[in-house]
């Protein structure tokens, strides 16, 4: 089905706001985070479940003190277009470095909803599912 210029222009500008989610995770910069959620947000994740922008930073700056490095890679994504509200995936790739501790790689999926605000688009909800699965036993 073809996308409309409207759809592929709020596709881009959905996209443009997980690369900038990513870029503030990766430099640690809680303004830069706090921007990217609407007012009354909802994060979930594994051991995890806040509610409003906020709690959202707070916690997610708590979480982030206690790395030296956490990068998240977008490997791809998709995001379906309703008016002034979309959803969208997108599976990451995240190198995470702990300030005491080995470093560790978990891949997953974001599952996420946006809506338009008078700023652009945000995050009204950000659901993270690990995809990291034991492998076989070793022989």
């Amino acid at each position: 089905m073809p996308v409309s210029p409207a759809d592929a222009a709020t596709q881009l500008a959905i996209a443009d706001l997980v690369a900038r989610y990513c870029d503030a995770v990766a430099q640690a910069d809680e303004p830069a985070f706090a921007s990217c959620w609407a007012p009354d947000a909802r994060w979930t994740g594994p051991g995890l479940d806040r509610s409003g922008a906020e709690s959202i930073v707070a916690t997610w700056a708590k979480i982030r003190r206690r790395f030296a490095v956490a990068l998240q890679g977008i490997q791809s994504g998709a995001v379906r277009v309703d008016g002034e509200r979309a959803t969208g995936s997108w599976w990451i790739r995240e190198h995470l470095v702990p300030i005491d501790g080995p470093a560790r790689e978990t891949v997953g999926r974001y599952d996420d909803t946006y809506v338009l605000g008078s700023d652009g688009w945000r995050f009204a909800s950000r659901t993270f599912t690990s995809e990291v699965r034991p492998g076989p036993a070793a022989t």
